[in-house]
């Protein structure tokens, strides 16, 4: 199988399909003894037929954000609230907490 080629913003196979991001709520977060840190997300990730759930590291899910493979959100007032990755000054890497997922934290 062939890598995905990225065209425009969005990745395609072989084949010329785009290939979207399959979208992934998070139902919780795991912090750091004080709180101020995200070290885990976890939720249910719903397919056509079936649900099912999943718990990544930080690192993992970004990973997946940045591979356009999964994208994150948080039911926030009947909406979405769709998760961002931050680059820090030193180039690590996190979601930034002042967004949706504080409702979870």
């Amino acid at each position: 199988m062939l890598d995905p080629i990225p065209v425009r913003g969005n990745m395609v196979n072989a084949r010329g399909m785009i290939i979207m991001a399959a979208p992934a709520e998070v139902t919780w977060v795991k912090t750091d003894p004080t709180g101020a840190e995200i070290l885990k997300i976890g939720g249910t990730r719903r397919g056509f037929f079936s649900k099912s759930n999943w718990e990544l590291s930080v690192k993992e899910a970004i990973a997946l954000v940045e591979q356009d493979e999964w994208r994150f959100f948080v039911h926030v007032d009947e909406r979405k609230g769709w998760l961002e990755v931050l680059e820090q000054p030193d180039g690590t890497k996190k979601f930034s907490a002042d967004g949706p997922i504080q409702t979870l934290m």
